[in-house]
């Protein structure tokens, strides 16, 4: 859902003024209002970070979870009234530690996970996809809570493929961490 938008373009540092307790993301300096997650959203977006943080626990990746503002067009460097675009993905890996600053990760993400809900599904599967396939986000996941499937998208010759449509009863290995195990079982409780 989109913010009433009196001014035109937004940037970083508009949203950063805001001063509301609601969630946006911004897409070419326009506000989009993210919804608060259902328990459902949240005990898939729980299970997935425990285990991806079990994983990586002795690696130099990091794993965040909503809401932490990810700007896919943007160095540390960048003035904040010159971003517009950001995004508040459901979960990302970041493995290199210079894309991550106090208050926001500047850059793509290694892998990104985000969870289909009713109001945000559109929006998921076809703005943020591109998106993140444009920024060079190396794996990008789509969660959907109700079929209790997983699609893995990789990012080849810069466009995502889809790897794999995932179910319930399976074993997912990550493109990007192939030693990593992580059964759906345990994510869909």
């Amino acid at each position: 859902m989109s913010l009433p938008n009196e001014k035109r373009p937004w940037t970083y540092a508009d949203y950063a003024n805001l001063h509301e307790e609601k969630r946006y993301e911004g897409i070419d300096g326009i506000l989009f209002m993210t919804p608060s997650p259902t328990p459902r959203h949240q005990r898939i977006v729980t299970a997935l970070s425990a285990l991806f943080f079990d994983f990586l626990q002795h690696s130099s990746c990091e794993v965040f979870v909503a809401p932490i503002d990810v700007c896919l067009f943007a160095t540390k460097d960048t003035p904040l009234h010159d971003i517009k675009d950001w995004y508040i993905p459901d979960l990302i890996i970041v493995c290199d530690k210079q894309k991550i600053g106090d208050e926001r990760i500047y850059g793509a993400p290694d892998l990104i996970v985000e969870i289909l809900s009713p109001s945000t599904a559109k929006h998921d599967r076809i703005t943020k996809f591109h998106s993140y396939e444009r920024a060079g986000v190396k794996e990008y996941w789509i969660v959907d809570p109700i079929h209790e499937t997983v699609e893995i998208y990789a990012l080849q010759d810069g466009h995502f493929r889809q790897i794999r449509m995932h179910y319930k009863d399976e074993t997912i290995h990550p493109y990007i961490f192939p030693n990593c195990s992580i059964e759906l079982q345990k994510v869909f409780m």
